[in-house]
């Protein structure tokens, strides 16, 4: 597939009409790719593990591997990706501290951590991790570079800091106003913008050798653009991370790569994702403030689609509101899809009664034809996936309609021939294949789902539920036939001690079917 795209992309061959949003003109612009490489540069800003990642965080990197996998999908482009792993700072040192642990062994526990919070997220994993204590000497060399360019300047207690009045397009990503410092700063910084490239060494406090300026350990900006360049050069494609990144992080990142390389820009695409709030709250999700939910306390409520059905209602650059409320639309979304697919199943293995109709196999061919039209249109116009989802819900509901009135109108039809199967199967194809390059893991064919559970016990569990169905239908059957109302009422009290146990049952005519349900689905 990789290769199939490198060659594709060789051709000169990039998306039409892609048009992502630049925050430095404050509009959308197109896509503008360097050539030249034979892949598409992805580097995102990964966590600083001292602790636990919350869903603030499960947010931001959810919505970027959304983006990745359009990119990948519908804008065939061969991307490859890239993700820090910030190993070493003061919260690390404090947090070991306080816990009288190693600081190595808390951050790599952290780390572990974060890997598989990704993972149950079904967050595809960057293709290169780049742990920062791992490129230490590449850190070094970068900041004693910046020094020799003559950007930098050492401090009374031997940090090195980078000097933003030397660079003139300092403020590229967020305006800011360079000051002088204050008499009580002098001999210090020498404006409150300058940033450090490299911590002295402290007392009882993790160091690394650096001959050219002094014992110490690297500041947070100078590891992205280190990382970075190590692995991309001196131009990257598409730099990512979340908005509250934009600025000291990102611009900092910019300004010390721009001088390091001699490039007038270093990132050509800066994507930057909105924060996601507690519903009622106006600030962003942080430990210092108690207001976190961690990961896993998200997935004992919610199922890992039913959140990111919530990022993907939303446009990627906007503030996510996490609640109950917001969480029910996700989860309705969701089922409404789910009945689709269970409603078009059943037509097409002929438990619902399918007729011969020129005319609404036309009109859902067409309208495939304007939904496809309409998706890419939304995706071009900077990844609005929200409108996209709501044309594909649109789409199923027609669908919905049309074969169940089939149903209602004409369960004994006696016509012979072609039907619109044909389309209504078109259709569910087309659906569930956008909403698996969504990274939905539950939107998969029923048959395919439990063929991958292939134990004794899983094979004995579905000849269960088909036996009680089985038995079900008899009795259904015979209270249709005897107008028994508490023959119809012992049908109804099956159906529902099935849905308690995650097995949702739909009745055909005379015939029904089943599923299983999300464990969490409330």
């Amino acid at each position: 597939m990789f290769l199939r795209l490198l060659r594709k992309y060789s051709t000169g061959k990039l998306p039409q009409d892609l048009r992502l949003y630049d925050g430095r003109l404050k509009e959308k612009v197109p896509l503008q790719i360097q050539h030249g490489k034979p892949y598409i540069s992805f580097y995102t800003c990964g966590p600083t593990v001292y602790d636990s990642a919350h869903i603030g965080h499960a947010s931001c990197y959810v919505r970027l591997d959304i983006l990745q996998r359009i990119l990948r999908h519908h804008f065939q482009l061969p991307l490859v990706t890239a993700m820090n792993i910030t190993d070493i700072d003061d919260k690390i040192i404090v947090r070991a501290q306080e816990q009288q642990t190693n600081w190595q062994q808390l951050a790599r526990k952290y780390e572990d951590e974060f890997w598989s919070d990704l993972k149950k997220l079904n967050v595809r994993l960057p293709d290169v991790k780049l742990r920062v204590t791992d490129h230490i000497p590449a850190i070094v060399q970068f900041v004693q570079t910046l020094i020799e360019k003559g950007f930098s300047y050492t401090t009374t207690d031997g940090s090195v800091y980078f000097e933003t009045s030397k660079y003139e397009r300092y403020g590229k990503l967020q305006k800011i106003l360079i000051e002088p410092a204050s008499e009580e700063n002098k001999g210090f910084k020498r404006h409150p913008s300058d940033f450090a490239l490299w911590k002295a060494s402290k007392p009882g406090e993790p160091y690394w050798v650096a001959p050219a300026f002094g014992d110490g350990r690297p500041g947070w900006h100078i590891e992205c653009s280190t990382l970075a360049s190590h692995l991309f050069g001196n131009t990257l494609d598409f730099h990512a991370g979340g908005l509250d990144l934009r600025f000291p992080h990102h611009e900092n990142e910019e300004t010390q790569s721009c001088c390091y390389h001699n490039v007038t820009d270093w990132v050509t695409h800066w994507i930057h994702t909105g924060q996601l709030h507690l519903t009622g709250q106006t600030h962003k999700m942080s430990k210092s403030l108690k207001n976190t939910v961690s990961i896993n306390e998200l997935l004992k409520d919610y199922s890992a689609d039913e959140f990111r059905m919530l990022c993907l209602l939303s446009h990627y650059r906007s503030v996510i509101e996490y609640g109950p409320e917001a969480m029910d639309t996700a989860r309705n979304v969701l089922r409404k899809f789910e009945s689709f697919f269970n409603d078009t199943k059943a037509y097409i293995d002929g438990l619902k009664p399918a007729t011969y109709d020129a005319a609404s196999t036309d009109s859902l061919f067409a309208k495939l034809s304007e939904v496809r039209s309409s998706v890419m249109q939304c995706l071009r116009n900077d990844f609005n996936t929200a409108n996209s989802v709501i044309v594909l819900g649109e789409l199923a509901s027609n669908v919905q309609k049309l074969i169940n009135s089939h149903e209602q109108s004409s369960s004994h039809s006696s016509l012979i021939g072609a039907s619109n199967v044909g389309a209504v199967l078109a259709v569910t194809e087309y659906i569930r294949e956008e909403l698996l390059s969504y990274g939905l893991e539950s939107i998969s064919k029923p048959s395919t789902r439990l063929s991958q559970t292939t134990s004794e016990t899983d094979q004995s569990f579905k000849k269960l539920i088909e036996t009680i169905v089985s038995t079900r239908s008899e009795i259904r059957q015979q209270a249709m036939a005897t107008k028994d109302a508490q023959l119809f009422k012992v049908c109804d009290l099956l159906r529902d001690r099935l849905l308690a146990a995650n097995v949702e049952l739909k009745d055909h005519g005379k015939t029904s079917s089943w599923n299983l349900r999300e464990r969490n689905a409330k």
